[in-house]
């Protein structure tokens, strides 16, 4: 009988994206248990320093957003395996973290990107108007957490991930069985938005957020699979984050900045949002010219095809 091996990383080469110590042939419920635990953990972790230390710095809010993806992707990949009513109510409160983490680092990436230009003192007033909305968004982060430590809402997030379905048919489905299917969800999904016409940015961007949520899907199945995952083709799919990240930043820049320009009375602000929106636009083109560079029908191809035939590998390739 061959021996299963834990799927390990060296210490040193470990960032906590990818869940480990899980074998390919565990039951799928165990491996649920452990993804979820490891993943739900961060979160609080998080937004009690988002809600606590902002003011020490920006990562803070950039890791409670990244850990409560993570922790929704793995809850949504192991849906069926958690009682629907509070895996409902979890995603609800984490979907709530999320969006306030999310406002936040806006406008902390926006006064990152403005402080380190060549002319950054003449952009200095609506830094400032940044930094002024900054605030106004990190009380309701200090709220929010206030208000899930007074809930405890991290043990709910531990009996969460303890009532995993533990039944004979859970238990008879593999970590592989399920991660191929899991997976295999993710990359049709991935594939369909890929197809759309991608000039559009609205299509586009749905490309990117399908492109999450496979890239996550691979982190906390990783172990059902081989090495191929990790080395070559995750890679492709993080590549592709960046190189969407970046149409994703002038994008979001213009919409806000379209906002504000309508919004605000101050003249002298909006004389500087109307100059930035034009570099802006121009980016956003240069942008997307590099994806469709980088993006080209035969990567897409390979890329489909590297991903049928991870799928498709027989078990014991797997468990070796």
């Amino acid at each position: 009988m061959t021996r299963l091996k834990l799927c390990r990383t060296p210490m040193s080469k470990r960032s906590g994206k990818w869940i480990e110590d899980l074998t390919p042939n565990m039951p799928a419920s165990k491996a649920a248990r452990k993804t979820l635990k490891r993943r739900f953990r961060p979160v609080m972790k998080w937004l009690a320093d988002a809600a606590q230390s902002a003011d020490e710095s920006t990562e803070h809010v950039h890791q409670l957003r990244v850990a409560v993806r993570r922790a929704m992707a793995a809850l949504h990949g192991y849906a069926e395996l958690l009682p629907a009513k509070k895996a409902a109510k979890i995603e609800k409160r984490l979907g709530q973290i999320r969006k306030r983490a999310g406002d936040a680092r806006d406008f902390d990436v926006l006064i990152e990107r403005f402080g380190a230009l060549d002319d950054a003192p003449h952009w200095r007033p609506l830094v400032r108007r940044f930094e002024e909305l900054r605030e106004e968004a990190q009380r309701p982060i200090v709220k929010l957490y206030h208000k899930l430590k007074t809930k405890d809402f991290a043990r709910r997030l531990r009996k969460t991930a303890k009532r995993i379905e533990t039944g004979d048919d859970a238990q008879q489905t593999t970590l592989l069985q399920w991660a191929r299917l899991g997976l295999s969800r993710g990359v049709e999904a991935f594939f369909a938005a890929g197809a759309a016409d991608l000039n559009d940015v609205a299509l586009l961007h749905q490309f990117r957020i399908e492109g999450k949520h496979l890239r996550y899907a691979m982190e906390y199945f990783g172990c059902a699979f081989g090495p191929t995952l990790r080395s070559e083709i995750y890679p492709e799919i993080e590549k592709l984050q960046v190189v969407l990240g970046e149409v994703n930043d002038h994008v979001s820049a213009i919409a806000h900045f379209e906002t504000w320009n309508a919004e605000w009375d101050d003249a002298e602000l909006r004389s500087l949002l109307e100059q930035r929106l034009a570099f802006e636009r121009d980016a956003l083109h240069s942008a997307k010219q590099e994806f469709f560079r980088w993006w080209t029908p035969q990567r897409a191809a390979d890329l489909r095809r590297r991903f049928a035939e991870l799928l498709q590998l027989p078990d014991e390739e797997h468990a070796a």
